[in-house]
């Protein structure tokens, strides 16, 4: 495979990716998705979240092929200056809107959830933009596990204590700065000589990552995950 592909736009060119249920179809909705987010009637992201409903297509297929795309395309519009704050952030905020509704009324579908496959989702106070924590949480509630935590948990006491109370099978980590790398680095330390917490994985991931993968390699994570596809992937192994 080609190193200079972008999965975070074309998740669809990995193989693994390709074979998820509904691909075409969910691919198919990223031009009328990407027109809902930043037109200025808001009745048209409404629309979205129900027919969006009634196509039935999988949680994680649609976090895979249709919200990351078009959140890194998003996030690319932004940072080439063609489009403004205002219209990224209320299309960031449609977004976060359809995920979460989706995410929420699918997860009261799932029954076979185990016990043993708990995922905790947090982020570092830089990490501002949390519809990729979103995105993340929406893949693993529907790929059947509980999901604890979320945009609203950061990297503080508070996560040790919930780290303290219960058992995960994985802590995931959303970065938002490259200054936080230090901060990471300490929160792994500190969790990993924890001879309780000895059996949970580690993955970090968000902004600061996908830019800088390099500088996370090496702190001692588990995983260092650039896009929700390979958040999947890490999924995968731990479920087997």
């Amino acid at each position: 495979m080609p190193s200079d592909i972008d999965f975070h736009l074309h998740p669809e060119l990995d193989p693994k990716a390709r074979q998820l249920p509904g691909t075409e179809t969910a691919i198919g909705y990223r031009g009328a998705l990407s027109a809902a987010l930043i037109q200025a009637d808001p009745r048209g992201h409404r629309d979205m979240i129900d027919e969006l409903q009634r196509s039935d297509i999988p949680m994680h297929t649609l976090a895979i092929h249709l919200f990351s795309p078009v959140a890194a395309q998003l996030g690319r519009l932004w940072c080439h200056d063609e489009t403004d704050f205002i219209q990224v952030a209320v299309a960031s905020t449609r977004l976060g809107m359809i995920v979460n509704h989706l995410s929420q009324s699918r997860s009261q579908t799932i029954r076979d959830r185990q016990r043993s496959r708990r995922v905790l989702l947090a982020r570092t106070q830089g990490a501002m933009h949390t519809i990729g924590v979103s995105i993340v949480a929406s893949c693993f509630r529907d790929m059947g596990w509980d999901v604890d935590g979320g945009a609203d948990l950061e990297l503080d006491d508070s996560l040790y204590m919930r780290l303290s109370n219960s058992s995960y099978a994985l802590l995931g980590i959303s970065v938002g700065r490259i200054d936080e790398v230090e901060q990471c680095a300490e929160a792994v330390r500190r969790i990993q000589s924890n001879r309780a917490l000895s059996r949970m994985k580690i993955a970090l991931g968000g902004p600061a990552v996908m830019k800088h993968p390099l500088a996370f390699n090496a702190i001692g994570a588990d995983m260092v995950a650039k896009s929700a596809l390979e958040v999947m992937h890490l999924a995968d192994r731990i479920g087997a």
